[in-house]
């Protein structure tokens, strides 16, 4: 019967989740960007939250997370240890460094996703959102979390050593604050945009409009955006309808599965590379 527990943990993560997002859904109803977003919509992505939920679940089964112990036993890492706090002052400034850094090796993956033509078939079902709310947080392919893990959890694991109290900690406040920057609400920083991320800015981010693409691709601090040039500041007002420029949206389930796959192995990709095989073998 030890095949219960996994089962049980899967529905206790799942109704967690769904619980919060149900209160971020509350709070999007005081002041909403979309007043109307369809109600399909929002089911679609809980759906898809247990896909993705699912399929994290089977990666972490079948080992992907040894892979940070066998990165940091080849390379010899953790090369810092971050001190324990002596008070609540520390403890904040430790988590604002923490994400500072996690932010940095963040925005260089999220920025490969959109430069990366190939990467970017992975991503896309994310920016095909065109109803962006707190339930489109995980609306990403699964091949998320292998990236993430080669992107950030490996090189942040090299760096640093914290105790397991805290990563628990750091990975609750980060999955809120995911949350927090998909919402649906009409929410200005004023002085503060530049220097926290919100649902405004990360809102610019998914905008189909040209000068927004490829813009604010932080999720923590835009100081990555305004360093590497990458920044659009909101204006007053600005809170632009989302989506891709092409006007999918992908919200079938098999087709958000294979979609990276049916890319990858079409016409533009692996198509494209047979037939630069078979003229060059023509030619000789």
């Amino acid at each position: 019967m030890e095949w219960i527990d996994p089962i049980f943990g899967f529905l206790k993560y799942v109704l967690k989740a769904f619980l919060i997002y149900g209160l971020f859904i509350l709070i999007e109803r005081l002041r909403p960007v979309e007043p109307n977003q369809p109600f399909r919509d929002i089911v679609f992505n809980l759906k898809w939250y247990v896909v993705y939920t699912l399929f994290a679940f089977l990666l972490n089964a079948i080992g992907i997370g040894a892979l940070v112990e066998i990165t940091r036993h080849w390379l010899g890492g953790p090369y810092l240890t971050l001190p324990e706090p002596r008070n609540w002052i520390e403890t904040i400034l430790g988590i604002v460094f923490y994400f500072l850094i996690v932010d940095f090796f963040y925005y260089w993956l999220h920025r490969f996703q959109h430069t990366s033509s190939f990467l970017w078939e992975q991503h896309k079902f994310h920016h095909s959102e065109v109803s962006l709310n707190v339930t489109s947080t995980r609306r990403v392919h699964w091949l998320e979390e292998p990236l993430i893990l080669a992107f950030i959890v490996i090189p942040m694991s090299l760096l640093f050593h914290i105790e397991p109290i805290a990563v628990g900690l750091l990975a609750f406040i980060e999955i809120i604050w995911l949350q927090y920057i998909h919402l649906n609400l009409r929410l200005e920083l004023g002085i503060f945009t530049p220097i926290i991320v919100g649902p405004q800015h990360h809102r610019i981010h998914h905008s189909f409009q040209s000068e927004h693409i490829d813009k604010n691709f932080a999720v923590f601090f835009p100081i990555w955006d305004i360093l590497f040039g990458s920044y659009h500041r909101a204006r007053k007002g600005e809170f632009p309808a989302t989506g891709l420029t092409t006007g999918e949206n992908y919200n079938n389930i098999w087709d958000a599965n294979i979609l990276p796959f049916r890319e990858w192995f079409g016409q533009r990709y692996l198509g494209s590379l047979k037939n630069k095989l078979v003229q060059k073998k023509l030619l000789r």
